[in-house]
């Protein structure tokens, strides 16, 4: 029997055959649930939102257009993507920052022991549901009876408005997802540190460089794609933040935290305009793609690899 020519003109052994339909096989599972959870939703979400009607419609209506023109027309939508863009800076800035000082500071730190206990209770927020964190946030943050206004009183310091607020309700949103993420964004960060050659370190020391400037530039530099990992992950969640809203303020008040993925539930499940709430996913869709496309670009001559 003849063995099977390839592309590049060599021949396959029998065994090679064998070790690469085996690759097929173990490829098949990852490629089926692949196309079927994912790029199978995708094309079905665009061609949805090319339709009318609602959800108990047989035969829905081909639209064209319609639902994007809708979309961009409606001063609701344009507020619910200012809300989502400011909601992004604000969970992904704070979050990025203050993970890169903790990081920091943890790995300076000589007391295992006391690191230790500190990166699990800064872990622990990131283990438990965001439906209980925003629960628990939803009492704290009580403009009557809540523990935040309770304990400014008892300090003789000015209540706070917090959700109840159109001024500070989207704050307050994005620091119970600061409040959840920061532990394990920390951890990644200090992994990253960790990885960094002592020698580079003692080198500096040797030419007595302040440690500040150590960290901004050996310490900045040398975690910066882990820094860029971190920046896309976490605004790619805050795009996808639905549960903290809708136990928290429910879009509200007056608009003010309705954000892009609790828009396309209410347009799909409470208006019953599935058409209008896929476009809104198409949207959706598009502006994650171009942010994520926008920070590598911006971060080619930032991020230094090893």
């Amino acid at each position: 029997m003849k063995a099977k020519m390839t592309s590049a003109g060599t021949r396959l052994s029998k065994n090679e055959r064998r070790e690469r339909l085996m690759g097929y096989i173990l490829m098949a599972p990852a490629t089926i649930l692949l196309f079927a959870f994912t790029v199978y939703p995708l094309c079905y979400l665009v061609y949805r939102s090319l339709f009318g009607g609602n959800l108990i419609t047989a035969h829905p209506d081909f639209v064209g257009f319609k639902n994007y023109q809708t979309l961009m027309q409606s001063s609701d939508f344009h507020k619910v993507l200012v809300n989502t863009l400011v909601y992004t800076l604000i969970s992904v800035g704070f979050t990025v920052v203050l993970a890169v000082i903790l990081a920091a500071w943890l790995n300076s730190k000589k007391n295992k022991r006391l690191n230790g206990v500190t990166q699990t209770l800064m872990f622990t927020p990131h283990i438990i549901s965001m439906v209980s964190v925003a629960t628990l946030f939803l009492w704290m943050m009580d403009s009557k009876n809540g523990l935040f206004n309770t304990v400014l009183s008892m300090l003789g310091l000015p209540e706070g408005t917090w959700i109840s607020d159109p001024k500070t309700a989207l704050w307050s949103v994005a620091l119970v997802s600061i409040w959840k993420s920061l532990g394990y964004y920390v951890l990644l960060i200090m992994a990253a540190i960790q990885n960094i050659p002592t020698s580079v370190y003692e080198a500096a020391e040797m030419d007595d460089t302040p440690k500040i400037r150590t960290f901004f530039k050996i310490t900045l530099p040398m975690i910066s794609p882990t820094i860029l990992f971190v920046t896309v992950v976490a605004t790619i969640a805050s795009f996808k933040v639905f549960d903290s809203v809708s136990i928290m303020t429910g879009g509200g008040p007056i608009n003010a935290t309705n954000t892009l993925v609790y828009y396309i539930y209410d347009y799909a499940y409470r208006y019953g305009k599935p058409g209008q709430a896929c476009a809104a996913g198409v949207v959706l869709l598009i502006f994650v793609c171009l942010i994520t496309i926008i920070q590598f670009q911006v971060s080619k001559r930032r991020v230094h690899y090893q």
